[in-house]
């Protein structure tokens, strides 16, 4: 194996490998323009959730050259090229992460996805990834073989600039945690290509002889990466035996989740999910089931989920009610034939059972869009298999969205227990304004307006529309000194509208800022 290296370490041209090292080392204009439009690529492509993108970014990255670079210059002692070459490096990371937290910063997009959050928790095999990715670059370099090939997969394989994006992420959002993560695999990915290729140079023949003045042994040198590395695992290893854990634990709970509740034409677990709590799991899980679960037989999962886990679990389990054909045509049959023999009530009777339900359904409603009025509240009853009709007033002055009529809907029927069908009219969320005699706002529009106070979100979230015919014009001023003065609304959050026939009376919209 030494003759065989030897010979192979004799073909390489050490001196125009380390030539055209030297040229590359400095970075040019056109290195730093492809570096910025690296970075810009990875952070768009990490923000819209693209691999397609980022693997682009990491495709036209220059970054891997200046790095393969201060690899050589470590192995062979040269500490002019080392500065120079960590000179260009430091240039390159610090423009990237400031470019990407500066975009970051100025983007509409701020949750960070699942190709940012897939970076942010290195382990000690991206470590080896990268180790293995150096040695390949390193020997693509010296050999000349497929260079422009190998180089590129190594760039992938690596992953330096999307990491580095993430870092500037991060920053641009205020989230020091998912900065400090990419960039610790950056720095993972760097070190480890270091010490890999550093190691394949050694071996091709690459020696301080090479250099007119070598600052510090070999020895010495690989004593330091190989320390840098080992201090750098032991965060790496811990996140992969917390990674492997966390699998574990989820493939434990599952198992014993699915033992206990499915069962044929019984019960089906649909989802489950699980969080730490102090010293303690908790386990919150979905099941389809013909009868409900009582508490015994719920404790008994505990404890199955407590042995299995090996610490205490706390059980939520969200139970939805579901019947096969035949079971709901003997329901039916059942019910029609109780409903025969059952006597008739009178409309007082049935008022007073019903009343009981629409004053829950109002304070549910009334719960969830606080501090807006829910008022006119009622309750429709139809055929078996209709769901319940709820038709309610709401005093906001803009729409109900899709998505949030879907989940009144779900809260009234986990409330109630029965499918619901929603339907919401909108009417002015406040009164006309009524003035006193000295031109101020009159006590009970004053009380009326403290409702500003608990808007969701503040008043910063929303645009307040004054509008009152033009003889109104002191009348909008008070109203408007009001609001910015006395409820801390925005003074560029109020707007002021002269409606020509606006009835004599000043009028408040709220509206939010994204309608």
């Amino acid at each position: 194996m030494k003759a065989f290296l030897a010979l192979k370490a004799g073909m390489v041209q050490h001196r125009e490998v380390m030539k055209e090292v030297a040229a590359s080392v400095d970075g040019s204009w056109v290195y730093y323009v492809m570096l910025i439009l690296a970075a810009l690529i990875a952070l768009l492509g990490l923000l819209i959730n693209s691999v397609a993108v980022v693997i682009g970014a990491m495709l036209i990255s220059p970054l891997m050259g200046p790095i393969i670079s201060s690899s050589l210059s470590f192995t062979i002692g040269d500490l002019a090229l080392a500065k120079r070459t960590f000179r260009t490096l430091g240039i390159s990371v610090a423009l990237t992460v400031a470019v990407s937290a500066l975009v970051a910063l100025l983007s509409p997009l701020k949750e960070p996805t699942a190709e940012i959050l897939s970076r942010v928790r290195p382990n000690i095999l991206d470590l080896f990834i990268a180790a293995l990715s150096g040695a390949a670059g390193a020997i693509a370099l010296c050999t000349k073989r497929n260079y422009l090939i190998t180089s590129t997969g190594v760039a992938v394989a690596t992953a330096v600039i999307p990491p580095l994006s993430v870092a500037g992420y991060g920053l641009g959002t205020w989230q020091p945690m998912l900065a400090l993560g990419g960039f610790l695999l950056f720095f993972t990915n760097f070190v480890a290509i270091i010490l890999s290729s550093d190691i394949v140079f050694f071996i091709l023949g690459f020696r301080t002889s090479h250099v007119e003045e070598p600052q510090h042994s070999h020895r010495t040198r690989l004593a330091v990466i190989t320390v840098l590395s080992v201090l750098i695992s032991i965060p790496l290893v811990y996140t992969l035996a917390t990674d492997v854990a966390r699998i574990k634990n989820e493939k434990r709970i599952g198992r014993v989740l699915r033992s206990q509740l499915d069962r044929e034409l019984v019960s089906r677990l649909t989802d489950y999910r699980y969080r730490q709590e102090g010293d303690q799991l908790l386990v919150m899980a979905s099941v389809n089931t013909v009868r409900f679960l009582n508490k015994p037989a719920q404790k008994e999962i505990e404890k199955d989920l407590a042995r299995e886990v090996r610490r205490p679990v706390r059980l939520e389990l969200e139970q939805v009610i579901v019947a096969s054909e035949s079971q709901l045509k003997d329901q039916t049959a059942k019910g029609a034939l109780e409903q025969a023999k059952a006597p008739k009530e009178s409309p007082a009777e049935l008022a007073a059972k019903v009343r009981p339900l629409v004053a829950r359904v109002e304070q549910e409603l009334a719960g969830a869009l606080a501090p807006c009025l829910v008022g006119r509240t009622t309750v429709a009853f139809s055929g078996d298999q209709e769901p319940l009709l709820v038709s309610a007033t709401l005093g906001r002055d803009y729409p109900v969205a899709r998505d949030e009529r879907l989940l009144l809907s779900r809260l009234l029927e986990r409330a109630l227990g029965v499918p619901v069908r929603l339907q919401i009219t909108l009417a002015p969320m406040l009164k006309p304004m009524v003035f006193a005699k000295d031109g101020s706002l009159a006590g009970q529009s004053r009380d009326e307006l403290e409702v500003v106070r608990h808007l969701p979100e503040g008043p910063a979230a929303f645009r307040f529309i004054v509008t009152g015919p033009k003889e109104s014009g002191r009348e909008q001023s008070v109203l408007s000194r009001y609001l910015t003065e006395q409820l801390a609304v925005p003074a560029q959050a109020v707007t002021t509208i002269k409606s020509p026939g606006g009835g004599g009376v000043v009028t408040l919209r709220v509206v939010r800022n994204d309608k």
